[in-house]
């Protein structure tokens, strides 16, 4: 038995809107996927190579010489899709995604039916395989890739008719019907939220062979996504099986609603997770032992998290898609943060104490659902580069209004540099203190946005 594809009528309207009479529209399919079911949320159109007004960089970086001489309008040809260029359009969309949701595949819309050419099917192929690669191999914590067996829809502009098959790009690459229902009636989400409070200190041996501050975010991405994966979710102040439906705690909640009659109508009906990590066993005969530090780290801020799965999903998969977003969402501002940056900072311990800010998170729901998708903005940046965002990448029109642009609030560094002159002091042990600094640094008040504190500053010891 084949895949079940449901997508919302008005995504019909979007397909017939992008047809052309001699050339060909390439675009992602996203959504969620429950055993052979997906629920599809949105069609995104590639954006075509060479447009001036690409809002990432690294976009436009990436697609390789060979494919700087497509037209810059649209694609012609079939065999002149650019697949580096939609495996890239696919990482950065995947970082907009809420967790549980990914690129399902790829749709072409064209003047004839692209699946009855097969070096049309080899080409669609292979962009598949790009794309399930970047995904693969770019960060795996972007979580990206949630199966194998992807999606391809041909809409066949003139005709009106549109035919959809699955393909396991890891095994025998064979095309599946896939049976894509366009209906009236909205699919239903379950929205869930939490806050993630982040103050974790990373200490950096003296002995430890230097690393550029890539590779120690990288790191630190490693040990949170274990802490994430291992930590226990609780729904609603609930620990229920993994097998139980969501369904069953939000019909609880709409009751529980309707009865508070202090509480207005609230069509979201959102489900509060708790996360609560598990602690290390303590060894009370342990010896205590001293470790001589070079530098630490200190990661410190909250993370707001907003995820949606389907209206049978069970608390198994609310719960993997709540850590997955948390994850994604982190990866994805390190990611984009690191990469930001023009050079390794240098100099004297006493100057080399920076704070670092990766970009902060601002939701926008879909204009048909209530899924809200995600963009991440810079200090600085206000809602119209998020605008510029979702027209490149998702094309989508929106209106600034619609941006939830303070989910998440801007750190202040003034309170951070302040508090950072206060708590740091020589260091008093009789020994050659020159250069040598202990630094405490405390961020009590800094519990919006999410901040990154590099303190590269010399320490003999630090007692762990």
């Amino acid at each position: 038995m084949g895949r079940t594809v449901y997508v919302e009528e008005h995504l019909r309207t979007y397909l017939t809107s992008l047809a052309k009479p001699d050339g060909y529209v390439i675009g992602l399919i996203l959504g969620q996927s429950a055993g052979q079911k997906d629920y599809i949320v949105h069609l995104a159109k590639t954006p075509p190579p060479l447009t001036k007004n690409v809002v990432e960089e690294t976009l436009i970086s990436s697609t390789v010489s060979t494919e700087q001489d497509v037209a810059n309008i649209y694609i012609r040809s079939v065999k002149d899709i650019p697949m580096s260029w939609v495996a890239d359009h696919a990482k950065h969309v995947t970082r907009m995604l809420p967790g549980g949701m990914w690129v399902l595949g790829v749709f072409i819309v064209g003047p004839e039916d692209t699946l009855d050419n097969t070096s049309n099917v080899q080409k669609l192929k292979s962009v598949l395989g790009a794309i399930h690669k970047t995904l693969s191999w770019n960060n795996k914590y972007l979580c990206g890739n949630n199966q194998d067996e992807k999606l391809i829809l041909s809409f066949n502009s003139i005709a009106q008719k549109y035919i959809c098959k699955s393909i396991d790009i890891a095994k025998d690459s064979m095309l599946k019907p896939a049976d894509w229902k366009f209906q009236e009636k909205a699919t239903k989400w379950h929205q869930l939220e939490t806050l993630v409070d982040f103050d974790r200190l990373y200490l950096i041996a003296v002995d430890k062979d230097p690393e550029t501050l890539k590779k120690q975010l990288q790191n630190i991405l490693t040990n949170v996504a274990d802490l994430i994966d291992s930590s226990l979710i609780v729904i609603e102040g609930e620990v229920r099986s993994p097998d139980d439906t969501l369904e069953t705690l939000g019909k609880r909640k709409k009751s529980s609603n309707k009865e508070c009659k202090n509480k207005t109508d609230d069509s979201n009906n959102s489900l509060q997770v708790s996360l609560y990590i598990p602690c290390s066993q303590n060894n009370s005969n342990m010896d205590v032992r001293t470790t001589s530090c070079s530098a630490s780290i200190r990661l410190i801020g909250q993370l707001v998290s907003r995820t949606f799965v389907h209206q049978r999903a069970s608390i198994a998969e609310a719960n993997t898609a709540v850590k997955e977003d948390i994850v994604r969402s982190l990866a994805s501002r390190l990611e984009m943060h690191w990469d930001s940056l023009i050079e390794e900072e240098n100099g004297s311990p006493e100057e080399n104490i920076t704070l670092h800010e990766p970009p902060r998170r601002v939701l926008i729901a879909l204009p048909d659902n209530k899924v809200t998708l995600s963009d991440y903005l810079f200090p600085g940046e206000g809602p119209q580069e998020a605008l510029l965002s979702l027209q490149e990448l998702l094309d989508l029109n929106v209106q600034e209004s619609q941006v939830q642009k303070e989910v998440e609030l801007q750190a202040d560094p003034i309170e951070f540099y302040c508090q950072s002159n206060v708590n740091t002091k020589p260091l008093d042990n009789n020994a050659d203190t020159t250069g040598s600094y202990q630094m405490t640094t405390y961020l009590t008040g800094l519990s919006v946005a999410f901040v990154i504190l590099l303190v590269a500053v010399l320490v003999h010891q630090f007692m762990i």
